[in-house]
């Protein structure tokens, strides 16, 4: 049997939304319909409707309660203003891991720049290889590092190869160069750098962070120095922080801003991204009231609040 369901118009879809119990009295149908056409596509907004639930039983059942349609868009709103962080402070973090293999290294007076990568490619299987082989080859024509390609014709040293290999390759030479160096920080990092690439990825493909916050999805345990450095946050109880830890997109979440904290070593950089946060704080308290009563997503912003209040020194009072 097919699943496949028809297309509908903006307008099909509103009144779709209103059998759900999705309410148009902040934002009319006017509005709305010019928001679907204009703004937003349904399939990307309706996702956050899982933050909220349905009336089990009774003459509303399956209707989604007290959602209104400005929720969704404010949700999604907040959402895409995150996502331009995460990007942003990825790309700190793959500057800065960068900077710090090439410091071991150039303090390490065994290595000269061009055995550590002779080595990790013969570490991989052939597999492996032809994948490496593969990302190297299509930096030929690209006109941003395809003279870097061309210069050393497969003989690369360590400062030309970390500039035009992918973040996930650069996450998984990092690894080796932990094992190399039997650096148990590194090692540590490169977890962290797991999680960081998997939160990346999402953000570049523009997929959807807050739209699932329920609890109890994670599959990984929180990395140790994240949740003791959370232990460490005054007020915030053990109780809330596994709760709001049980959620993957928060777990990602906090891993990404502990570890650009630590990671991250310029002070001018963390102070820019300490001002970025605070705005994004302050936008996801700007409608707060939206939330007052769904609490998975007003504790999940209070959550997210307090680690950056902690973690990213910034004062600021457009929210309670």
């Amino acid at each position: 049997m097919s699943n496949r369901k028809p297309k509908k118009t903006a307008i099909e879809l509103i009144e779709h939304l209103k059998n759900k119990g999705v309410r148009f009295s902040i934002i009319g149908e006017a509005v709305a319909e010019d928001y679907l056409r204009n703004h937003n596509y349904y399939f990307k907004l309706a996702s956050y409707r899982k933050n909220y639930p349905k009336h089990a039983s009774g003459k509303n059942k399956d209707k989604y309660i007290d959602l209104e349609f400005a929720y969704l868009v404010d949700l999604a709103k907040i959402d895409m203003r995150f996502r331009y962080r995460i990007i942003q402070m990825s790309l700190d973090i793959e500057h800065h891991t960068k900077l710090q293999l090439l410091r071991f290294i150039e303090d390490n007076q065994t290595e000269d720049g061009y055995q550590i990568v002779e080595d990790y490619r013969y570490s991989l299987s052939q597999d492996q290889i032809a994948i490496l082989d593969s990302e190297l080859s299509r930096n030929a024509n690209n006109i941003y590092c395809g003279a870097i390609y061309s210069k050393y014709n497969g003989d690369f040293p360590v400062w030309a190869f970390i500039e035009i290999i992918p973040f996930g390759r650069l996450v998984d030479f990092y690894k080796f160069c932990a094992n190399r160096f039997n650096d148990s920080l590194m090692i540590d990092n490169y977890y962290r750098l797991l999680t960081v690439k998997s939160i990346r990825n999402a953000a570049a493909h523009s997929n959807c962070i807050f739209n699932d916050l329920s609890t109890g999805s994670t599959v990984h345990r929180t990395n140790f120095r994240v949740t003791h450095e959370l232990s460490m946050i005054p007020g915030l109880s053990p109780g809330f922080r596994t709760l709001k830890m049980s959620n993957s997109r928060i777990q990602e979440i906090v891993t990404l801003l502990y570890t650009h904290k630590t990671l991250v070593k310029s002070q001018s950089v963390h102070d820019h991204e300490s001002k970025e946060l605070h705005l994004v704080i302050n936008r996801m308290y700007k409608n707060i009231h939206y939330y007052d009563n769904n609490e998975l997503i007003k504790s999940s912003f209070e959550f997210l609040r307090i680690v950056v209040d902690n973690w990213y020194k910034e004062k600021y009072n457009n929210h309670t």
